[in-house]
């Protein structure tokens, strides 16, 4: 399996266009309850969420990574994952991780 490297700064731009509209929807969406079970589990540990920001951008074989820090009512440094298929001009969310301490108890 290959590593998964960083980006160019121009290329980070590019899938920022596209990735952080959709990492906003998605978190908002949770906050709204859009997404039942899922916001269910997540804001019953961490809050809702509050902001993100730095996000990290790499790539591996076929795919985008944006990974951001986000800050939650109960956690801060929360790691969210988005990842999308390189070259889907939809950008259709191909993957998301959530991660940190309070998730894992």
């Amino acid at each position: 399996m290959s590593q998964e490297t960083l980006v160019s700064d121009e290329e980070k731009a590019r899938v920022l266009e596209y990735a952080d509209p959709i990492a906003d929807d998605v978190l908002l969406g949770f906050d709204e309850g859009k997404y039942t079970v899922y916001r269910e589990f997540v804001t019953s540990r961490l809050g809702l969420y509050v902001s993100r920001d730095n996000p990290v951008v790499t790539e591996r074989g076929e795919y985008i990574t944006v990974t951001y820090r986000a800050n939650f009512e109960r956690e801060d440094g929360v790691s969210l994952r988005f990842i999308f298929r390189k070259g889907d001009e939809s950008h259709q969310l191909s993957g998301l991780w959530f991660d940190s301490p309070m998730l894992r108890s």
